[in-house]
């Protein structure tokens, strides 16, 4: 399943358990990994510049063109790079709930049998530290 339509899946299906404010939360940081993936998981491809320029030039991004078998993979870099250095948000949403949007997403992948995680498989992605101790150098 493309990583887009992962995405969708998961935010159709959330919508209707979450409060409105939560689901935009939810949709927001789907839509940063998103960006991560576009920006930054061409990286762990093999040839990924040319993957990159052939997805620029028919007008494509990351998740368009690449599977659910690289979520999994980004999770990390996604946590413990992009939400702390790229993001302008407060303190809150970089240390609670993107955290806590990703291991949703994470379960539910796992529900949908797209990834093969444990909870503490979940819980190491997610809490790990390395992020937690880039805020606290960030000032946050």
């Amino acid at each position: 399943m493309l990583i887009k339509e992962v995405f969708s899946q998961f935010l159709s299906e959330q919508k209707s358990n979450l409060a409105p404010k939560t689901y935009r939360d939810y949709a927001s940081v789907i839509d940063l990994f998103a960006n991560q993936l576009d920006g930054y998981a061409w990286n762990n491809l093999d040839n990924g510049d040319k993957a990159y320029d052939k997805a620029q030039k028919k007008g494509k991004s990351f998740i368009d063109l690449y599977d659910h078998t690289h979520i999994e993979e980004n999770v990390g870099e996604f946590l413990d790079y992009f939400v702390p250095r790229k993001v302008v948000a407060g303190d809150d949403f970089i240390l609670k709930t993107c955290p806590r949007v990703i291991r949703k997403l994470l379960k539910w992948m796992r529900e949908k049998h797209l990834v093969d995680v444990t909870n503490e498989d979940i819980q190491a992605m997610c809490e790990n530290q390395l992020w937690e101790d880039t805020m606290r150098d960030m000032g946050f």
